[in-house]
């Protein structure tokens, strides 16, 4: 059967039904392919690589990332503070973190739409179809100090730039992908190409004071910046076609976003064999993404968004009973369900996002004085519900399953070079294209990265509390024998 032209139109005419609702007279395979297009309104506004933990980074620099992250109880390096900010209390002497990182995703979204899935009529044929996204090598960096003002004072500052959200999704268009198809009615009633790429970084200026010379405290004010561009934007469907399906600009024209938030945490070291970590990550509250854009005549019109970071909680552990051994399990709540965008619902235009639990294992074995192993497992809570798939084709934060491991070799006496590899395992959703019959959408998704850095420290070792008068003479006898 032929649905091109006017010919076509009748076919479609011919099967029209009355609507029970309103009792007028509407062609309802035309009703259902409506409410196919409007499904895109929804499809997802934030793009990300795909990786665990939903779209927050696992980690800072090689050496935390080579541990999956884990360390909000162990001050392995001044990466450590990513999750723990007090943890640069417990560090042997100041240093600088310089690290790499190269992001290789590899993602597929499929969709199937069989014939006459829609009122027995559309599509005329079976329509299958998977594209992979072309999204290249993001790369990610983390770069940071921590250093004392002066070396017998409690207070020990730092800061860190690290990424906190990025990658791309670029999936092509097809005629055999019903979501992916042009819109070139009545044949196909796609989106044509789906494309986003975001990129946002945190900076992180932190203290931490020495309560004790066994427990630290700390607070941290994080600051974002980043840039998130979208095509189509699915979150401003705008003036309708002529079949009332909705038409969707580009997101694409913008500057720089910011936002912010804060971190509290602590560390507390039990005994010599045993420490204790809790922190905890506020919102980043953002700014509304605002972008200058067009309808489809090209006059003006500015569109925007809003979304926020979720708020996360960390408690761990770290054991060191054993000589040359050190090992952290963390345990994270990350608060999706009650973060902008993220947790709204897909009525109101959000991800429907639920709120997810993570754990983190991650461990260090020194095998000599100049060679130290790591390794490290994340496992997480898969966010995305499977009936929201179709609704997150640009937000593929469903990878649960992640392993780890990196080296470190020590150049000198202050610097020590790392380099790692993470593997963020296959994992896939599947879904329902709304209520239609025989249809689905489907996703997959991997990630590999490779880490690489330089840990550069200097000065003596550092004095956890200040020294008392009676110490400090007595070291000034020493000194003057």
């Amino acid at each position: 059967m032929d649905f091109r032209g006017r010919s076509g139109r009748k076919h479609i005419r011919k099967y029209a039904k009355t609507d029970l609702r309103s009792g007028r007279q509407v062609p309802v395979m035309i009703k259902r392919i409506r409410e196919l297009g409007l499904l895109t309104i929804a499809l997802g506004a934030f793009a990300t690589s795909a990786q665990a933990q939903g779209v927050i980074a696992s980690g800072a620099g090689p050496i935390n990332r080579s541990m999956a992250g884990a360390s909000t109880a162990a001050a392995f390096d001044f990466g450590s503070s990513y999750w723990n900010p007090a943890t640069i209390s417990f560090l042997e002497r100041d240093e600088t973190l310089l690290g790499t990182e190269l992001i290789i995703p590899s993602m597929h979204y499929s969709s199937t739409l069989r014939a006459g899935s829609i009122n027995g009529v559309f599509p005329p044929t079976n329509r299958y179809g998977t594209t992979r996204s072309d999204s290249g090598v993001p790369t990610n960096l983390s770069v940071g100090s921590s250093f004392k003002l002066d070396p017998e004072s409690p207070m020990t500052m730092g800061i860190l730039i690290t990424g906190l959200v990025g990658g791309n999704v670029n999936f092509a268009g097809s005629t055999t992908t019903p979501t992916l198809a042009p819109r070139q009615p009545p044949n196909y009633f796609g989106v044509g190409p789906v494309y986003a790429n975001t990129a946002l970084l945190a900076i992180k200026p932190m203290a931490s004071y020495m309560v004790s010379d066994k427990l630290s405290v700390a607070f941290a004010p994080v600051i974002t910046t980043g840039t998130a561009q979208f095509s189509p934007a699915f979150f401003a469907p705008g003036p309708k076609d002529g079949y009332g399906i909705a038409t969707f600009p580009t997101a694409t024209n913008s500057r720089p976003f910011w936002g912010g938030g804060f971190e509290l945490g602590t560390m507390y070291e039990v005994d010599e064999n045993w420490n204790l970590g809790f922190s905890f990550k506020s919102p980043v509250w953002q700014e509304r993404w605002e972008y200058n854009s067009y309808n489809p005549d090209y006059s003006a019109r500015t569109i925007g968004i809003q979304s926020d970071m979720p708020a996360i909680y960390s408690l761990g552990a770290a054991y060191k009973g054993i000589e040359r051994l050190m090992v952290d399990v963390d345990v994270r709540y990350f608060d999706y369900a009650n973060a902008a965008l993220w947790g709204d619902s897909i009525v109101s235009g959000g991800l429907g996002w639920q709120s997810i639990f993570a754990v983190a294992l991650g461990g260090q074995y020194e095998l000599s004085d100049r060679l130290t192993l790591r390794a490290g497992y994340l496992f997480n809570q898969n966010p995305i519900q499977e009936i929201n798939t179709i609704f997150n084709i640009q937000a593929p934060g469903f990878i649960q399953h992640s392993l780890s491991i990196g080296a470190s070799l020590r150049l000198n006496d202050n610097i020590v070079f790392t380099a790692g590899w993470v593997h963020g395992f296959r994992n896939a959703i599947e879904g329902p294209l709304l209520q239609i019959p025989n249809s689905s959408a489907r996703m997959d998704a991997q990630v590999d990265s490779i880490l690489a850095g330089l840990t550069i420290q200097y000065g003596g070792k550092r004095n956890r509390t200040k020294a008392s008068p009676e110490v400090a003479a007595s070291e000034e006898i020493v000194t003057y024998e």
